[in-house]
């Protein structure tokens, strides 16, 4: 419950929107890289803050990818007039928002102290972690805390909430595996609704280039302006 109130009230997400983060291969300039995709922008202040033509009632057409694995076949896309960004109040044409993150995984090689276990907060309530039990698909959210999946050996994966530092902290305790290359550049990406019928995937950086699209900014903090 901790983990899902944190994204509501730093990201804007809904119950509805799923959580976990996954695995996924991406290409990108003919190279393919083994990474994982979260459903949110990161950060107590995520960024960027996209104007689509706020300042006027109507619609603009975008360009977008089918997916975010490649990025080929752009196509079209008419959308609603707004802005585009987690802390956006006024309803869009936004589906959801998606990071794309390198590959973290640990393993637990010796068994925490009650010290260490008290960092970790499980979706189901679990506290009990073994030699050989796994966190896989680290990725940052907010406010000191990431977040993954547990994966113990003799249970069920569960989603997992912790204090950022705790594995470069403890060495000893969690070793890093299953490490793999990583993008040139972090990346963002939306993911929204067309008039035409089918829905695209934008990189954030690639729609501030489009033309008539400007950066908003953050005005406070859960607050953006055009």
């Amino acid at each position: 419950m901790r983990l899902a109130l944190l994204y509501l009230s730093l990201l804007g997400l809904s119950f509805a929107q799923e959580s976990k983060p996954y695995p996924i291969d991406v290409e990108r300039n003919g190279n393919v890289y083994h990474q994982i995709a979260t459903p949110f922008w990161a950060s107590e202040y995520p960024s960027p803050v996209i104007n689509i033509n706020a300042h006027a009632k109507g619609f603009t057409t975008i360009k977008g990818y089918p997916s975010l694995r490649t990025k080929k076949d752009s196509k079209p896309c008419e959308v609603k007039n707004g802005l585009y960004h987690p802390w956006a109040k006024e309803p869009n044409s936004l589906i959801g928002f998606y990071t794309i993150n390198p590959v973290e995984n640990y393993e637990i090689v010796q068994t925490p102290p009650a010290s260490i276990q008290e960092n970790f907060t499980f979706n189901n309530g679990k506290t009990d972690m073994r030699v050989g039990d796994k966190f896989l698909y680290v990725s940052y959210a907010a406010e000191g805390y990431s977040h993954g999946i547990f994966s113990p050996s003799q249970s069920q994966e569960v989603t997992v909430e912790f204090l950022s530092t705790v594995f470069e902290d403890n060495p000893k305790i969690f070793k890093r595996i299953n490490q793999s290359p990583t993008l040139p550049n972090p990346e963002q990406w939306l993911y929204v609704q067309c008039t035409q019928g089918y829905n695209v995937f934008v990189q954030d950086s690639d729609l501030l280039k489009q033309k008539g699209i400007k950066k908003g900014q953050i005005t406070g903090y859960g607050d953006i302006s055009i």
